[in-house]
């Protein structure tokens, strides 16, 4: 069964704080929606509007809802402008149903959406529906494996607008060829739409320019990795949890020596640890039979999230692949143990809410917000 994994990249216009340029993603094990929605201008506004727009198409969508129904309610609750006479958000949506192994991809006033397959262009059979009097384009295709989608708004198209070399703006050929050209040269999705949302910013110098944001779709076999964090509150319970964790499909991680020591013990195997990981920072990483990675617990994870949140940018080997892992995978299952370690309490809260709760939590919600199936269970 295949599954969508997302990636996605954007700037806000030079001198406004917030991007005008709105994504929202919806998944579950079987039905995938994303939407990308561009504001009219810039700044707040654009900003509430982009956002309303894509939260309700996705919404709506991942939901069955018919097109024509989701889109009457979106253009009914858009204000037009009154000079322009147009809508102030246009809209891309990406639908993906797993049991159909069906790709849905609707279309209002949208600049670029572009379909890869094997590195080569796929032309998108698109058909016009008619809704209050607004033309929506719409198109299907069944996927196969390593089929990419990329969605950007015209602050990519129309990066360099009125420049002495990109006097009508990147244009959407450029960006075609430099998609193709880094696909050739097994550039990864996730980078090349970094790099198109670098290219913007670099091609709009010396101009204010526009919001921008790129997105790529990745249609690929569902990837799992379950992570084991903390001891279990009850230890009777320790060789039920371990058993179970082993039991699940995918890839397994261990954060924390107590954690993994309990491991040890109901496994009776060994955790080998690999030397040349060491740092003055963390310790070792270290490997079992039936387990991926081992690492430290809290401060690993605490430097998972700043990276996470852009908080920082560098990590130590074992850290720099647990993110890796995370951000490869499809779904994340966490299993946290409820027992507490007074060394990781903060003395600003009460008691029984615990530095390892925070943390799991923080890192699932940007997961969440990168388009991961999170689930959470606490033992």
């Amino acid at each position: 069964m295949l599954a969508c994994q997302i990636h996605f990249a954007k700037k806000n216009k030079q001198g406004e704080e917030i991007c005008g340029d709105s994504i929202c993603v919806k998944r579950d094990e079987k039905k995938f929606a994303m939407s990308v929605s561009d504001g009219l201008g810039s700044g707040v506004k654009a900003s509430i509007l982009s956002t309303l727009t894509t939260s309700m198409a996705t919404t709506m969508l991942f939901n069955g809802v018919p097109i024509n129904e989701v889109f009457s309610s979106i253009l009914a609750t858009l204000p037009i402008c009154k000079v322009r006479g147009i809508s102030y958000a246009n809209l891309c949506s990406v639908v993906f149903n797993a049991d159909q192994n069906l790709c849905s991809i609707v279309e209002y006033e949208f600049p670029v959406t572009l379909y890869f397959r094997n590195k080569e262009l796929i032309k998108l059979e698109r058909r016009t529906i008619i809704v209050e009097a607004k033309e929506i384009s719409f198109s299907e295709i069944i996927p196969q494996e390593g089929d990419l989608v990329f969605v950007m708004t015209d602050g990519v198209s129309q990066a360099g607008m009125g420049t002495q070399n990109f006097p009508l703006g990147f244009g959407v050929e450029n960006i075609i060829r430099e998609i193709t050209v880094l696909l050739e040269n097994n550039i990864n999705p996730k980078n090349i739409v970094d790099h198109l949302v670098k290219l913007a910013k670099q091609i709009d110098r010396g101009t204010r320019g526009d919001d921008a944001l790129a997105a790529v779709v990745k249609f690929k076999t569902l990837q799992t990795v379950n992570l084991f964090v903390g001891p279990p509150q009850d230890k009777s319970k320790d060789e039920e949890l371990v058993q179970k964790f082993m039991k699940q499909d995918g890839k397994k991680i261990i954060c924390g020596g107590t954690t993994a020591q309990i491991f040890e013990r109901i496994l009776k195997r060994k955790v080998e640890l690999d030397l040349r990981s060491f740092s003055e920072e963390f310790p070792p990483i270290g490997k079992m039979d039936g387990v991926d990675l081992i690492t430290e617990g809290i401060v690993t994870l605490t430097h998972v999230f700043r990276y996470l949140n852009g908080q920082q940018e560098r990590l130590a080997y074992g850290a720099s692949i647990l993110v890796d892992m995370l951000l490869e995978a499809d779904q994340v299952n966490f299993f946290v143990g409820r027992a507490i370690n007074p060394a990781h309490q903060n003395p600003l809260f009460s008691h029984d809410i615990s530095l390892k709760f925070r943390l799991i939590h923080d890192i699932a919600q940007i997961l969440k917000q990168n388009g991961k199936i999170v689930n959470l269970e606490y033992c």
